[in-house]
Parts: C-alpha cells; sequence; structure tokens
C-alpha cells in the first residue's frame, strides 16, 4: 500500500484556516508541547507538529500519522495550499533486501549514490539529487528498524521524496485516492525495468501497510477525537452558551436527532 510517510504543508491565514486550526490541534495534538519549527511557533505530541507566524499555518507529520493527516486535512487542496514536502513510500517483503538494491540500476540522467555497511547487512540506494524536486531511496527497511517480517526474508522500502510542484500533485493524489499513477511514473524513469516491475505487481496486488510499526491504531485516531472535543468543541461551546444559554436546548436536541440536523 502506498502511504505518505512525511508531510510539510503551509496554508495563509484566512478565517477558514484560522477556523481549522484549533480542530487540527485539537485533533492532532492529545498532549501538545510548545515547539518552534522553521520560524513558526506552535506545538508538538509525538510525530506531529502544528505553529504559526504572522502569515501562515504550518502542518509537520511524520511515520504513519503522515498519512492520516494528510486523508484528514480540515481544508481542500484548493485552499492556497503549499506542500513544501511529502514523501510517499511502499514496503515489501523480498528474499534479500541488499540483494536486491544491489542489482537495482539507476536509470537516465539521476544522479545516484550506494550507501553499504561494511560487515553488516543494510543497502541504501539514493536515485536523484538531494536538493531535487523528486528523489528516490530504496533501503532495507528490516536492516534499520531491526524489525523483521513473520515469515523468512526482509523487509524492503521504496520511498520518494516530492517537493515543490511534485508535492503538490502527490498531496493532491494522495487526497484522491490515486496515488498509484503519479508515484510509478516517477519510479519508471529512475530504475531499471525488473525492479519497476517488482515494485508495481507489489503496489497493484497489497492493500495493507506490510510493516508493523506503519499500520495506524484507530484507537489513537479515538484519542484524537476525544481531544478535540475536549480543546476545542467544549470551549467553542462555552462561548455560545455564555451569550445565548437557550442554545444548550437545541445543542442536545442535536445530538439526540443527528439525522433530523441534516435535513
Amino acid at each position: 500500500m502506498l502511504r505518505a510517510d512525511y508531510l510539510v504543508v503551509t496554508v495563509p491565514r484566512s478565517e477558514a484556516a484560522e477556523a481549522a486550526y484549533p480542530v487540527m490541534v485539537g485533533y492532532w495534538l492529545p498532549d501538545p508541547k510548545p515547539y518552534a519549527l522553521y520560524g513558526y511557533r506552535g506545538h508538538r505530541s509525538g510525530k506531529v507538529f502544528i505553529g504559526e507566524n504572522e502569515d501562515r499555518y504550518l502542518v509537520q507529520a511524520t511515520g504513519a500519522i503522515a498519512h492520516d493527516v494528510a486523508m484528514r486535512f480540515p481544508l481542500p487542496a484548493e485552499h492556497e495550499l503549499s506542500v513544501a514536502r511529502i514523501d510517499v513510500q511502499v514496503t515489501l517483503v523480498t528474499q534479500d533486501a541488499d540483494f536486491f538494491i544491489r542489482a537495482c540500476e539507476p536509470q537516465g540522467p539521476y544522479q545516484a549514490t550506494r550507501w553499504s555497511r561494511v560487515g553488516e547487512p543494510g543497502e541504501t540506494l539514493y536515485v536523484g539529487a538531494p536538493k531535487s524536486d523528486c528523489r528516490l531511496r530504496i533501503y532495507n527497511k528490516t536492516a534499520e528498524s531491526g524489525i523483521k517480517p513473520q515469515g523468512p526474508g526482509d523487509f524492503l522500502r521504496v520511498e520518494i521524496q516530492f517537493r515543490n510542484r511534485y508535492a503538490d500533485r502527490m498531496f493532491r493524489a494522495i487526497r484522491a485516492r490515486a496515488p498509484r499513477l503519479p508515484f510509478l511514473s516517477h519510479l519508471r524513469r529512475m530504475v531499471d525495468s525488473f525492479t519497476f516491475d517488482a515494485v508495481k505487481r507489489h503496489v497493484e496486488s497489497v492493500e495493507d501497510e506490510l510493516f508493523p510499526e506503519e499500520q495506524f491504531q484507530e484507537i489513537d485516531a479515538l484519542s484524537r477525537r476525544k481531544a478535540w472535543l475536549e480543546r476545542s468543541v467544549i470551549p467553542a461551546m462555552r462561548k455560545v452558551l455564555a451569550e445565548e444559554p437557550e442554545y444548550l436546548r437545541i445543542f442536545l436536541q442535536l445530538l439526540d436527532n443527528p439525522l433530523e440536523s441534516e435535513i
């Protein structure tokens, strides 16, 4: 399964963004700690940072939750979002990850770098310059994490880092649940046909994330929803009730009859 593994997105300070900001903080930061990043001041909890400066809001997420942030981001992609970077990865199981990586041949004019451990497993191949808008990384995830599949073999991770205009396009593809075409199109140009076909077959046949630490836990989502209610909805309700106490009756009716409120 193709998943976002890293995300940095900013949005201008509009009325819609200001309304969404406390919602994002309440939902993704159940235990917020003050933090500063890239000139933005805000809060971090776990692997998510949400901050602001005079002009924009910024959200950064790493690991499995980055995909959840991309999918649930409360503003549409057309809302002047600027995606500085998004990494998209797929993890597969291969008999020998290091052998697979050594056999991979970079294609075209791309700058490529191989990295190896001396006397230990842990091959890595980079295709594309470090500052390019599109850079591929293929590495031995088992050697990097120390986690092996339940059966024989190694976890192999294939990850493409998108920046700027490529990042904007991939973000929209993730949101549309259609990341395969842009991911595979870039991969085809960067590696040999054998490597491409192996990854393509996996992407088209496996719908689940194989690597155990990247399986998003719904219990975390429930905790975030509770935090969102406690930090955003309840304070907002207190302000409304301070000006219009009678609204409590309407609110309770909406809770009892949610379908009627949508008619």
